[in-house]
């Protein structure tokens, strides 16, 4: 079974072309979604019907999905966004299409299958963002499955842990530059995958980032694709978002 791994989309539907045109090309089995279909960008209906279409074997609730939810039903959720961020989530919770929003709804926090689990965040607290080894060593304890597929960070980053000598755990950090690249877990390895964001890339590199995850193997490979940042910038602005959205954009920031 070979997964196509999406995260992080946040209404950027020229970016999620860009990597399906692409990972069409690269051939998967099925796909799998991380969560936070909507914020930051405007086209979240777009965005939203896409991710529908490809009837992934599982779809998570990301933090900014549960926070439209919550700004549409009334309520709050347990790590509110607030600034920026909550105001254009407020503003998509008012725009959102019924359709969209049922969509919204069937997202579900978490994944388990025989060899795998998926979250959006982490494991010992729900929107944690696991930025780097500490973060893996609080969760590994909580790992029901070998490997754990994150999002959240935007980051694409692979962490692994091995027993060593002397009951020491070691690991090892595997980042995903603008080239991708491929990482195998070893066989008695555990640990935890981000695939980087489709919509907003955070790493420097203003490249779409999805992965390629093949389960018998426990092989990943990330791909980072250009896309036309210039028609995003546009929609950004003709939608009158922040100006900061479309700079950051282009940087991969």
């Amino acid at each position: 079974m070979r997964y196509l791994l999406l995260s992080d989309v946040h209404g950027n539907a020229v970016a999620l072309a860009a990597v399906l045109a692409d990972a069409r090309r690269h051939g998967y089995d099925a796909v799998a979604f991380l969560g936070d279909a909507v914020g930051y960008h405007p086209a979240i209906d777009a965005t939203v019907r896409t991710l529908a279409e490809l009837r992934p074997t599982f779809a998570l609730l990301g933090n900014h999905d549960a926070q439209l939810l919550a700004f549409r039903d009334g309520g709050s959720v347990e790590d509110p966004a607030g600034g920026l961020v909550g105001e254009i989530l407020a503003r998509q919770a008012e725009a959102i299409s019924d359709e969209a929003l049922a969509w919204l709804r069937t997202l579900e926090p978490s994944y388990r299958d025989g060899s795998f689990e998926a979250v959006h965040g982490a494991l010992a607290r729900r929107w944690q963002y696991l930025h780097g080894l500490p973060d893996a060593e609080e969760n590994l304890p909580h790992l029901e499955r070998p490997i754990c597929l994150v999002g959240h960070t935007h980051v694409p980053r692979l962490m692994a842990a091995a027993d060593g000598p002397g009951g020491r755990t070691l690991w090892r950090q595997v980042p995903f530059g603008e080239e991708g690249g491929r990482y195998r877990m070893p066989p008695k390895a555990r640990g935890f995958f981000n695939p980087g964001a489709v919509g907003q890339p955070r790493d420097g590199v203003p490249y779409a980032s999805y992965a390629l995850f093949d389960v018998d193997t426990r092989r990943f490979e990330v791909v980072r694709v250009p896309f036309d940042v210039a028609a995003v910038q546009r929609e950004l602005r003709a939608a009158e978002y922040p100006d900061v959205l479309a700079e950051r954009l282009a940087v991969g920031r």
